[in-house]
């Protein structure tokens, strides 16, 4: 049986990163790269991300046994309208992006029929520094698989397994709440950091308020996306999203009347925060409650354990010949069940 293929569309943070890691855990494939932008194929030629780096798409994706496409999803729809007629039926495709629900709606337009195709969001922290290319970007990283309304559950599999390969930890989630539930923690933020860069660049006083702009300024406005991947991704969840910019308006409301509040019982306890007693200022209750489950979170972040101990034990330590076995062993037969 001649060696897998494994393809990454998309040579940036991501698909560097998935390069370099295939390639750390010594998989039994070959990983081939392509990125339509010679300085990102470039670089991740320098960095070795991939055995072989083509700069024609369809020669990256020939005899591919799985094709990620780790790039914005406005390219992924002309992406899988270019390659179909590359992949082979049994070829798994694997979207990686941040919204699930349109680019599983894109999957199912561009490749009908197509059993195995999967989309996925890996779930990086960047607690302790910059995000940069490498081997260990997803070390127990959170890496939510989902299927389409067409995946075959074999596929899934593949995809979890692809993901142990890489040292993530596969949680499978419907697009739907997965979409949902990053509406709030992924897209609000990103909007919120836009919102506040407009509205202050706007004001008269910018050109001397950016010099006083530092490290609080540069964490919160951070979006580390392009204007047309964040563009894209907003407007295909907004259906998501609008109802947690509702829900943000009626917080920041209340996070007003704490400020303005003299403090003390006398302003009643109905618009108190949780944790509040009787004789704390409402705003001191609520950064206080604020910092504790901010703090609570960034340990768990850091460690990357989201469930108990032995549960953990058992699910993230499988034995590593049967998860290369696993990942590469339905792989390489041709159309009609021919052997490559």
């Amino acid at each position: 049986m001649a060696t897998p293929v494994i393809t990454i569309l998309g040579l940036g943070l991501t698909g560097a990163s998935l390069g370099l890691a295939l390639q750390g855990a010594a998989a039994q494939a070959e990983v081939v790269g392509h990125d339509k932008l010679p300085e990102a194929a470039q670089a991740a030629r320098k960095l070795n991300a991939a055995q072989r780096v083509e700069w024609n798409l369809h020669a990256a994706c020939e005899n591919a046994s799985m094709v990620v496409l780790a790039m914005p999803l406005s390219e992924v729809g002309e992406t899988l309208t270019l390659i179909r007629e590359d992949l082979r039926p049994n070829t798994l495709v694997f979207v990686v992006t941040d919204v699930l629900r349109p680019a599983a709606e894109l999957l199912a337009e561009h490749l009908p029929g197509h059993g195995p195709a999967v989309t996925g969001h890996p779930i990086l922290n960047g607690i302790g520094g910059p995000l940069t290319p490498r081997a260990d970007l997803f070390e127990k990283t959170v890496f939510v698989v989902a299927a389409g309304a067409t995946t075959d559950p074999s596929a899934l599999e593949l995809a979890a397994n692809f993901v142990e390969s890489v040292g993530a930890q596969p949680l499978f989630m419907d697009p739907l709440e997965h979409d949902g539930i990053s509406a709030g923690v992924e897209q609000l933020p990103q909007l919120l950091g836009l919102s506040l860069v407009h509205m202050l660049a706007a004001a008269p006083g910018w050109t001397e308020a950016r010099r006083l702009a530092g490290r609080s300024f540069a964490q919160s406005t951070a979006t580390g996306r392009s204007a047309e991947h964040l563009y894209m991704a907003l407007r295909a969840n907004r259906t998501n999203l609008l109802p947690r910019i509702e829900q943000f308006e009626r917080e920041l409301a209340a996070w007003k009347q704490w400020l303005i509040a003299e403090g003390g019982a006398e302003n009643g306890t109905e618009d108190r925060p949780v944790g509040a007693d009787e004789a704390q200022h409402p705003l001191q209750a609520a950064i206080a409650d604020s910092q504790a489950q901010r703090g609570e979170w960034e340990t768990l972040a850091e460690l990357q354990d989201w469930t108990p101990s032995a549960q953990a034990t058992v699910e993230t330590t499988p034995a590593p010949g049967l998860l290369r076995q696993m990942f590469f062993g339905n792989w390489g037969a041709k159309k009609g069940g021919e052997q490559r």
